[in-house]
């Protein structure tokens, strides 16, 4: 467990999302709570026993992350609700409570994985394994970040009942957007086709540490197939992106293979995107600001369609299910072979590697954070 406790703490400086070790207190159970500080404090020991977990961090984000979840915990005295379909699903809400209370964090915990403890921090836990935490944590900052930049959009455009900013969050805007300015992609991808399972296998591995160095995508949300002939392999459900080696599934474009459970959820909408483009990689990320500008000119129903630029914005579920991006997405990607879907992330495919996607994927992104930066700038 104090290898686990070392290994989050690393990630959670490696992912950005906090500024300084010495700003999270991770906590593990296994015959006895590890940490990576000198002791367990009592209240820490409260919240094991009045709950059902085994792992539990405690800390304070990345200062701009911290900024953004700091004034939607001013907003919404009790519960922010995200307006991402990924985080609807996977964390429904975020429990927001005054003070490091036990009695108040267990009674908010009891019913989520995570919750913000106002001038503190996050709490997050897991009932089985550390990486639980750790992915609530993930999931939070980015629902927060992606929730706090879409209500600014859409209060100024006067769209779903969202209050007009006032002008100092407006300028509070504004100088975070002047701090995220997103930086060159470095792109070390290799442009070369691979050939056979371990080339195959060797690019997808890192192709996704790509995706996670460059901030295209966050927590263990988004997925990389690659296609060889009738197999299409990839990533597993729930897999991290950065660990992807062992978490990698061979599936048939005939689906008579049996590795659909683990699979990623949207292997079905893989298969139809490489029938409609005969094209042989895909990268799907969840980069903050393509999100973001999907949902900004408003909800978008099934069947539906519009365009960020020249990239096509269509809306679906995960899945295969009648309202399943499956039936929406590949179309999209036929033409133009990138598509955006309505607050869930960005998916593009190449013919070649996935160096020629993960700059499609870079360039998609830089584009939306300059639509945004654009419709957020001053004169309000």
């Amino acid at each position: 467990m104090h290898d686990q406790v070392r290994k989050y703490l690393r990630k959670l400086m490696a992912h950005g999302l906090i500024a300084h070790e010495a700003d999270a207190q991770i906590y593990g159970l296994d015959d006895e709570i590890a940490t990576n500080r000198d002791r367990v404090p009592a209240e820490v020991a409260a919240l094991f026993r009045g709950l059902n977990i085994n792992s539990l961090i405690l800390a304070r984000p990345e200062p701009r992350f911290w900024t953004v979840i700091s004034s939607l915990a001013q907003e919404h005295a009790d519960l922010i609700r995200p307006t991402d379909t990924e985080s609807l699903t996977f964390i429904h809400d975020i429990p927001v409570v005054a003070s490091f209370s036990r009695g108040e964090i267990i009674r908010a915990l009891s019913r989520r994985k995570a919750c913000i403890v106002r001038d503190v921090g996050l709490v997050t836990t897991g009932s089985v394994s550390l990486e639980q935490a750790f992915v609530a944590f993930s999931s939070v900052c980015f629902a927060c970040f992606v929730k706090f930049f879409t209500d600014m959009l859409l209060g100024l455009s006067g769209i779903g009942g969202v209050p007009r900013p006032t002008t100092a969050r407006m300028e509070q805007c504004a100088d975070l957007l002047s701090q995220l300015e997103p930086t060159a992609l470095r792109n070390t991808l290799s442009g070369r086709t691979p050939v056979g399972e371990a080339e195959i296998l060797s690019a997808m591995d890192a192709a996704g540490k790509a995706l996670l160095q460059a901030s295209l995508v966050d927590s263990f949300f988004g997925n990389i197939s690659f296609r060889d002939a009738n197999l299409l392999y990839i990533s597993q459900t729930g897999s991290s992106l950065d660990e992807l080696p062992g978490h990698i599934d061979r599936a048939t474009m005939d689906g008579s293979s049996c590795c659909e459970i683990t699979s990623s959820s949207e292997l079905s909408a893989h298969v139809k995107i490489y029938e409609r483009t005969g094209h042989r990689a895909i990268l799907h990320g969840h980069p903050r600001f393509s999100v973001i500008m999907s949902m900004a000119p408003g909800p978008l129903q099934f069947g539906q369609t519009r365009s960020m630029g020249d990239i096509p914005v269509v809306a679906g579920e995960v899945g295969a299910g009648s309202r399943g991006l499956v039936h929406t997405l590949p179309g999209a990607m036929q033409t133009h072979h990138a598509a955006l879907v309505y607050g869930h992330g960005t998916f593009v495919s190449s013919e070649t590697s996935f160096r020629d996607a993960l700059d499609r994927l870079a360039l998609i992104e830089r584009t939306c954070f300059d639509e945004c930066r654009d419709a957020l700038r001053p004169p309000w």
